[in-house]
């Protein structure tokens, strides 16, 4: 195995960013001699009001990879699966997870298991979601949202005991060391427990991210990262986290230079969790919201006179739609400089008992 090699499995679109193309110029950036096999060739993503191209079914997936492995190719270090179309497709992905965990057991394995979110359902064939059950104990980090940790797991989280739970049967149940829920709400009550509002100090609203690494006994060992939520309007984002936070993890096998933390991790507080999961999570946040402010900035300035670059594009007829659109893709390469020295803000605490 090649300590800088990192293969990466999911969507890609031929202008903007998402899937593959969100997370390449990060992963090359950071020094990973990263390599694309692509679930989905679109045009552009689906939130513009049209779009063309094709998913990949097994067969083509299954071609791929059994030419990369007659030529040797397989030999990576990390891995990043993100969305698959089919369950099909996701199968012929699992068979390839299993084969070079079994051949390299210190591979590291980041699983996106692209589904759906809280207040818009399923997205994608529910039939996918056994297929991903089944392949968490592959993983070293998964990186669901609220809804595909609820869905994962078959439990609600409506309180923060309710979430502990669910991390415990992640860790317990299906074997999976480090998990990192990238949006959950919680109770007001829930929220003033971890010593935070649902605002930040400047009256921001705030997101919050909640992870945990199994203890021995397979109880979860939590934390959590508080940050600016900057709007919805965004695609991309969940590809580009997961791909910033693979490049950055120390755990496990070495990491590029490039990918080494900059900045201070001693912690500021007893309350600062030091975790290798959470500080790459720290970073890749510190990153993400860097990317963030760009594009709204570049929404701001470059919108046409009487297209409102933050309203409901649905409301919109197709070729405003479009407009709209094309402001909203994530400046990742004009952010180069924020990828690779990312400034921490934010830094992860963990959850009190």
């Amino acid at each position: 195995m090649l300590a800088d090699k990192l293969l990466s499995i999911q969507s890609h679109v031929a202008s903007g960013h998402v899937g593959n193309s969100a997370a390449a110029f990060p992963l090359l950036l950071l020094g990973w001699d990263a390599e694309f096999v692509n679930t989905v060739q679109f045009s552009n993503h689906t939130g513009y009001a049209r779009w063309g191209g094709i998913r990949f079914d097994a067969t083509h997936l299954e071609d791929i990879f059994s030419n990369m492995r007659r030529n040797g190719l397989l030999r990576h270090a990390r891995m990043l699966t993100g969305y698959t179309p089919s369950p099909e497709a996701l199968t012929c992905v699992k068979e390839l997870v299993t084969e070079l965990r079994k051949n390299n057991p210190e591979l590291v394995y980041l699983l996106d298991p692209v589904m759906g979110d809280m207040g818009r359902g399923m997205y994608v064939n529910p039939d996918v979601l056994p297929i991903y059950r089944s392949m968490l104990p592959l993983a070293t980090v998964i990186c669901p949202n609220q809804f595909e940790a609820q869905v994962l797991t078959d439990m609600e989280i409506t309180s923060l005991e309710s979430l502990r739970s669910v991390l415990r049967k992640l860790h317990k149940d299906h074997q999976v060391e480090n998990v990192v829920v990238t949006s959950v709400a919680l109770p007001d009550a829930d929220v003033a427990h971890l010593g935070i509002s649902n605002t930040l100090p400047n009256g921001e609203p705030a997101m919050l991210l909640v992870g945990s690494r199994a203890r021995p006994d397979n109880e979860p060992e939590m934390w959590y990262l508080q940050f600016p939520e900057l709007g919805n309007y965004f695609v991309g984002v969940g590809d580009t986290f997961a791909a910033l936070t693979l490049a950055r993890f120390t755990e496990g096998t070495q990491i590029p230079d490039a990918a080494h933390a900059c900045g201070e991790q001693v912690p500021e507080s007893p309350s600062e969790c030091t975790l290798p999961i959470a500080w790459a999570v720290a970073l890749a946040v510190a990153s993400l919201q860097a990317i963030l402010h760009r594009t709204l900035d570049f929404m701001k300035t470059h919108a046409e006179p009487g297209i409102d670059p933050f309203g409901d594009s649905n409301d919109l007829d197709i070729e405003d739609n479009v407009k709209v659109m094309r402001l909203r893709e994530l400046r990742i390469v004009q952010s180069a400089n924020d990828i690779l020295h990312p400034t921490v803000r934010y830094r992860p605490q963990w959850v009190p008992n």
